[in-house]
């Protein structure tokens, strides 16, 4: 008797084994050994001759190539099933390698500037051109390389480059436990996990819902001590690096790298400060509809996160793909026909099955690749439609930059949720457009509102806040738990004006300030998630101008998705007409967003949810 369900999972489950091309997992290693081996041989005199130099760019790209395809097999398999200890092993094997490469190429910047007369040269070639932009961000770092032999020496160590951060995910995942929370009936229910955390923060039981919040804001709290410690030691790391080499502090050193200024940061948190008047609008709403629904006289942070309106619609995968052509179709042909590409050709891995990954991507180095794919965890949902639609934004722009823009086919944080959040906003539009039922629209416009500030005004607190603690550090001020609370507490206060201080420091609810403590992205050493922010009001500008069928805008947006980066990431987002060096972008973007806020109010006023 055939397995139904392992037969759908296979049904709706990409297809890997062409990133093989016919040959072997172990072919593609031993060919990525040799590729590597090409490039360690040649980093010695590429730099000698023209013809050397032509020659040292296609090994390079031959070997990024057959590098994509075998860490993207890989991961993409071990995603497939996170305990699979096959694949674990080739993940460790190749991690391995892979750094006894990079510690052989430790010095390849040091050999490019020494050889920076002759390599302007060879560049000054018909045929190299195109490669200027990636020599001029080396000529550019020049007075923050190090010398060879420092180079050298750090590339023994970089191996611990990532302990921090897997100390606080071993922590986070494994250590931290969550007490049982009793419900109304007495009954102890096991919290599992922080997604089980989060589903029971949803239930009707009220007495469950505190219990649960108070069980899973104390458990980190109760380790805000170990935490602050190891926070304060990676930014210590983080800033000595930085300075290492001549950087002022490690922000100044993640903006340098990100080719923008101090300013654009700054100017980014003025601007994203004035939208918590129309957040405050959006919390009256949601606290009175939630009043009502649950027949409570006072909210408490434990019943915030109980659904608003419940959105019961269902979706089978042919419908969901039925919607995303219908709504991608104001993109034209090519871009549709790469849609149906991914749908039709087993890009994407739909179904959730037991020990696969839990989340979604589109995935990243896709040079070399002729299919860029999509896990997620469909079912059947609204959120699964609108994970897809956000994806395939990703795997879209992969199809633009690699096929027009080969040689700087990669994006950076700042624009790859433009095209996501573009497609995901557009779905939104279209929903509300075709919903007859007000309960419905409500919820779609829930989701753009609530989508927007998640990635504005939330991220824009962690971000302020990592400035800030930064700034502790290197100031030598007091970097204590005490001192990193009060400071979450004033950032969630100036960005969104609904925190009652004198309360916040109150028990049960002090508990929750430990939230800033276990934001993974603090400890992996990259200062970005302000960049999520610029995603979000970039992309709400682009759907103003798509919709309002600005003459030529269709034109520059494929501009944009082409362009890769052969820009800067400024540089890049002003192929759009948008400059986010000056007021209107924020004004469009949060003006769009009170617009809905105004439509919601409207509804709730004449609906019962």
């Amino acid at each position: 008797m055939k397995n139904n369900k392992v037969d759908n999972y296979q049904k709706y489950n990409w297809n890997l084994e062409d990133i093989l091309d016919g040959g072997t997992l172990e072919e593609l290693y031993d060919l990525w050994v040799k590729k590597n081996e090409e490039v360690i041989e040649f980093s010695t005199k590429f730099y000698l001759t023209l013809d050397n130099f032509k020659k040292w760019q296609k090994i390079s790209d031959a070997e990024d190539e057959v590098s994509n395809r075998l860490s993207n097999y890989v991961s993409n398999k071990l995603s497939e099933d996170v305990t699979d200890q096959k694949f674990m092993a080739w993940e460790q094997k190749i991690n391995n390698q892979g750094h006894i490469f990079s510690q052989k190429l430790a010095t390849i910047g040091n050999v490019i500037l020494e050889n920076k007369k002759k390599i302007c040269t060879y560049l000054k070639d018909k045929e190299l051109q195109i490669q200027t932009r990636g020599y001029e961000k080396v000529f550019r770092n020049q007075p923050h390389i190090l010398n060879k032999e420092q180079n050298t020496l750090l590339s023994k160590i970089a191996i611990n480059n990532g302990a921090v951060h897997d100390i606080f995910s071993t922590l986070t995942d494994s250590d931290i436990k969550f007490a049982n929370a009793i419900d109304k009936n007495k009954k102890s229910v096991p919290i599992t996990t922080m997604a089980k955390a989060h589903e029971l923060l949803k239930n009707s039981d009220r007495v469950l819902r505190k219990n649960v919040w108070i069980n899973l804001n104390k458990a980190y709290d109760n380790f805000s001590s170990t935490l602050t410690q190891l926070l304060y030691y990676n930014y210590l790391k983080l800033n000595t690096y930085a300075k290492l080499h001549n950087h002022q502090d490690y922000i100044s050193a993640t903006a340098f790298h990100d080719e923008i200024d101090l300013d654009l940061i700054t100017n980014l948190y003025k601007h994203v400060s004035t939208f918590k008047n129309t957040y405050k609008k959006y919390r009256e709403i949601t606290v009175k509809v939630l009043k009502q629904k649950l027949q409570l006289t006072k909210l408490e942070p434990w019943d915030m996160q109980m659904d608003f309106t419940k959105n019961n619609l269902k979706f089978t995968i042919e419908q969901a793909q039925e919607i995303v052509l219908k709504v991608l179709s104001i993109f034209g042909n090519e871009y549709l026909t790469v849609v149906k590409k991914a749908f039709n050709e087993k890009w994407i891995s739909w179904l959730p099955k037991n020990n696969k990954y839990t989340g979604a991507y589109s995935i990243g180095g896709t040079t070399g690749l002729k299919k860029y794919y999509i896990l997620m965890n469909f079912n059947g949902t609204f959120d699964s439609v609108s994970t897809v639609i956000h994806e395939l934004g990703h795997s879209l722009n992969s199809h633009y930059y690699n096929k027009y823009n080969y040689h700087y086919s990669s994006t950076t944080i700042f624009t790859a949720e433009i095209p996501s959040i573009v497609n995901e906003t557009l779905l939104g539009e279209y929903m509300i457009k075709e919903s007859k039922d007000p309960v419905n629209v409500a919820n779609f416009l829930v989701e753009i509102i609530s989508n927007f500030f998640n990635t504005t005004s939330r991220q824009i607190i962690f971000s302020n806040f990592e400035f800030e603690a930064n700034n502790l550090v290197n100031n030598s001020q007091p970097f204590t738990k005490e001192s990193l609370k009060k400071l979450y507490l004033e950032m969630t206060d100036k960005y969104s004006g609904v925190k009652d201080f004198k309360k916040s420091n109150t028990e049960p609810y002090a508990y929750s300030l430990s939230t800033i403590l276990r934001i993974p992205h603090f400890y992996a050493g990259n200062f970005y998630v302000y960049k999520y922010a610029v995603g979000q009001i970039v992309a709400i500008n682009v759907v103003q101008k798509l919709l309002n069928k600005e003459p030529g805008f269709l034109d520059k947006y494929f501009e944009f998705l082409k362009s890769g980066t052969s820009k800067t990431p400024l540089e890049t987002i002003k192929i759009l007409g948008i400059d986010l060096k000056k007021p209107e972008p924020y004004q469009v973007a949060i003006d769009y967003i009170d617009s809905k806020v105004k439509q919601l109010n409207e509804i709730a006023k004449k609906t019962k949810f």
